[in-house]
């Protein structure tokens, strides 16, 4: 009986999610399209990055939150936007849109890139999974 709980405790310590088959980039940017659209084009790049960045922490702190336990982040992002309320229900939208669009993405969005080009912008982004990465550090922009 022992063997067998312990057999039983290795295979779910060793299996890991399956991940969509759809890119992180467009997975990113298909959430991050509540904070893209009102975009003006004047000074597009810079705005797109920081809208990318509010998307990039959200989604980030969310998966932690969910996949491995680790509410840190997410706590972290409350507290820091609790003083701007149009920020924290923009916050709170993003964590909703995660949970009930995404809810099967639990990959870490990694580094990722914008570069403009003639036709718009292109969005180059790196999946990651929340299980190799180190605890109490969140993947690099």
């Amino acid at each position: 009986m022992t063997a067998l709980k312990n057999e039983s405790k290795m295979s779910k310590r060793t299996s890991r999610p399956s991940y969509p088959d759809r890119k992180i980039s467009e997975t990113f940017l298909a959430f991050a399209e509540p904070l893209l659209c009102p975009l003006p084009t004047a000074s597009l790049e810079e705005q797109l990055n920081t809208a990318l960045r509010l998307a990039f922490t959200v989604w980030n702190a969310v998966v932690f939150a969910d996949v491995t336990g680790d509410g840190e982040h997410l706590a972290r992002c409350r507290q820091l936007s609790g003083n701007d309320a149009e920020l924290a229900q923009l916050l709170e939208e993003l964590v909703t849109r995660k949970h009930v669009l995404f809810a099967g993405d639990e990959r870490l969005i990694g580094a990722w890139k914008v570069s403009m080009t003639p036709n718009g912008f292109n969005v180059r982004a790196e999946a990651r999974d929340p299980h190799t990465v180190s605890r109490g550090r969140e993947p690099r922009r």
